[in-house]
């Protein structure tokens, strides 16, 4: 490999993606370290900019840089999705969709880029990478979590605020979170849900939302499933279900709810894959992007991927 590659969308976070990679070409030149850029012009251009990298290269390419947000990396992962042991970095410059987290706190780019060149030099380490199908179409990869339910209604909603760029440009990200939340807090209402894990059905009421994850994933103050281990070959579900729209304010916001009430409304458990189906229409989002309504089955491919954050 020559130097490094870098795919970066500039206009992510309402152009911060152009601010960030600023600041991490500088560091690049100070240390004097060769590279190349790709900038992204369209949605799914990222994926297409991956591919067309790796191909290049004659699948001996090592590693590729994101800058951007969480639909960036979705687009070069899904890019890479045939290629193997590449590694992919990550300097967060978009806005943040992750449902329950709100707005992530941007790491400083030039200490994330620091990181990174760190962790290059040592032995890569494959992580797993988790997989979805909607009913018709081709698979999909994902890195942090699929979210089905009242998770993916509020990534939705906070795409459609008026005010949202603004918000971005006053750097108010978590007020367009905090408004989406309650916009869909109060008018969603919890849905029957058929479950297949590993091949066995069950029928859950009452169903606020489901999570799924490859890797370690956190909700906000509600603790979840955590996956110690993201190289096992496993997914962690979460269930969240008969609980009373209070008791699931006061158990997403504060954890106030007792100990009774928490181990009967959360459900975890570990899989090798899942299939959700509804009798009524319910979106999907993955790595906070909409990607369509259940039904949808995820799985986990084992070892395939080197993050780096």
């Amino acid at each position: 490999m020559n130097g490094l590659f870098f795919i970066i969308n500039p206009a992510a976070g309402h152009g911060r993606g152009s601010k960030v990679w600023g600041k991490v070409k500088k560091e690049l030149e100070r240390k004097k370290i060769s590279y190349r850029s790709f900038f992204t012009e369209y949605p799914g251009h990222a994926e297409i900019l991956a591919r067309q990298v790796a191909t290049i290269q004659n699948y001996h390419l090592n590693t590729i840089i994101v800058v951007g947000g969480e639909g960036t990396m979705y687009e070069v992962v899904n890019g890479l999705s045939s290629f193997n042991n590449i590694q992919i970095g990550f300097i967060r410059a978009g806005n943040g969709n992750d449902f329950l987290r709100g707005v992530k706190l941007h790491a400083r780019p030039v200490k994330t880029i620091r990181s990174i060149l760190q962790r290059l030099k040592q032995p890569v380490k494959l992580d797993d990478l988790g997989v979805f199908r909607l009913e018709g179409k081709k698979s999909y990869y994902f890195t942090e979590s699929i979210g089905i339910g009242l998770d993916a209604e509020v990534v939705k909603v906070s795409e459609e605020i008026p005010l949202k760029n603004l918000m971005v440009m006053l750097h108010m990200n978590y007020f367009t979170f905090i408004i989406s939340f309650f916009k869909v807090f109060f008018r969603y209402q919890p849905v029957a849900l058929q479950v297949s894990v590993d091949g066995r059905m069950t029928t859950y009421t009452n169903v606020w939302f489901i999570t799924t994850s490859a890797l370690p994933s956190h909700y906000g103050k509600m603790k979840g499933a955590t996956n110690e281990d993201p190289a096992d070959g496993n997914l962690d579900v979460t269930i969240v279900r008969n609980i009373n729209r209070l008791q699931l304010f006061m158990l997403l916001t504060f954890r106030l709810v007792g100990k009774r009430l928490k181990s009967e409304a959360i459900e975890t458990f570990r899989c090798k894959a899942i299939k959700v189906h509804s009798e009524s229409p319910l979106l999907v989002q993955a790595d906070g992007e909409i990607v369509g309504e259940v039904p949808v089955i995820i799985s986990v491919r084992k070892s395939h991927i080197a993050l780096l954050k």
